[in-house]
């Protein structure tokens, strides 16, 4: 579907456009501008969306082609580590920004990434220790190379999978932690 594809690619453009002008009402408005621009586009092919820039990130809601409601959060979701699912490392931070939220239908992504002052290996150490016992029964893709760790977790039974990946900071000490969850969408009650 050329719509799930063009919505997932409009991080890279959308973001440029979040931050381009200078100055408050001229950054309001250039906001404006671009979420008007991103909905023309999205509704082009039946789908209905309204999007929202702001605090360096975007909201975009709506129905797909389909009638299928989506809600995606770009940039600056607030993601807890219980809604993830996969633990935070002791210690690390949230890098501002980079977190995001995708629910499509009944499937959902949630992508969170953190900083710490602690190297790959130990942080990779941790996660393998950690998540060892989640595991059994699942297929676990685990490699290391010289600039980090990347581990995935796949439950065909639950038709889900979570990604942890651990590589140095680059310039400075310490290592940046991305770590996603695919999954069915948790029923809204």
């Amino acid at each position: 579907m050329t719509v799930t594809i063009t919505r997932f690619a409009l991080p890279a453009l959308l973001i440029p456009l979040a931050l381009a002008g200078c100055g408050k009402v001229q950054e309001a408005a250039s906001e404006k501008a671009a979420e008007k621009m991103i909905e023309a586009t999205m509704n082009k092919d039946g789908s209905n969306a309204k999007v929202d820039i702001h605090d360096g990130g975007v909201k975009v809601q709506g129905t797909d082609e389909k009638g299928q409601a989506f809600n995606m959060e770009m940039g600056s979701a607030n993601i807890s580590e219980k809604e993830l699912g996969i633990p935070f490392y002791p210690g690390a931070t949230v890098v501002p920004n980079q977190s995001s939220r995708f629910v499509n239908g009944g499937n959902e992504m949630l992508q969170v990434e953190l900083n710490s002052p602690d190297d790959v290996k130990k942080v990779g150490d941790w996660y393998r220790a950690q998540l060892k016992g989640s595991t059994e029964g699942k297929m676990v893709m685990d490699q290391t190379d010289a600039q980090g760790m990347s581990m995935t977790i796949t439950d065909s039974q639950t038709e889900s999978s979570m990604i942890i990946g651990v590589k140095a900071t680059e310039g400075q000490p310490g290592s940046t932690i991305s770590l996603v969850h695919s999954r069915k969408a948790a029923a809204k009650g």
